[in-house]
């Protein structure tokens, strides 16, 4: 027997342990018309299954495969949706980044300029995060922060001078 697409629905948001208010608030709907979906009482018409599509990360077709979405429907739908958002797309940029900055400090010309830029940048992505912090939904957004966070506190831990004091390999 075919799943329902409302049930299909409230089972992947519930695999995310995300609340129907949640949903809503990304699709811009409000918690009873996600309360409607789920329980089949209203078809999502083919915008809010595009915006469902790119939530939980897979393209619409996919979404409604082997549901009871009305083929006339599915027909219409894009071939993909976009399935990243703004803090995940920001948090890739924060990696990229920390990568050219690794390599600014391996640069040995204008060493004083590349600290002080990098420290701009830093601040720049601390000033950022936060922002972030006042604005995530999800328990997964909070971790990806705090990840961020623990990334930006590494680059700026002093790296400790190849020869310790007591170091034997010290001739």
């Amino acid at each position: 027997m075919q799943e329902t697409i409302g049930k299909r629905i409230a089972r992947l948001r519930q695999e995310l342990c995300w609340t129907q208010q949640s949903l809503a608030e990304r699709l811009a709907i409000s918690r009873v018309a996600v309360s409607h979906i789920e329980m089949d009482l209203t078809i999502p018409g083919e915008r809010t299954i595009t915006l469902l599509a790119g939530i939980f990360k897979m393209t619409p077709l996919r979404l409604v495969e082997e549901t009871t979405y009305p083929i006339e429907k599915a027909e219409r739908l894009p071939q993909t949706a976009c399935c990243y958002t703004a803090l995940e797309l920001e948090l890739r940029l924060l990696e990229k980044d920390i990568e050219w900055m690794g390599r600014l400090e391996d640069c040995k010309n204008n060493a004083q300029e590349n600290r002080a830029l990098a420290a701009r940048v830093t601040a720049y992505w601390r000033n950022q995060l936060e922002i972030w912090s006042s604005e995530v939904l999800s328990e997964t957004e909070k971790e990806q922060l705090a990840h961020a966070r623990r990334l930006l506190r590494r680059l700026q831990a002093p790296t400790p001078s190849p020869h310790q004091p007591g170091d034997s390999s010290v001739i």
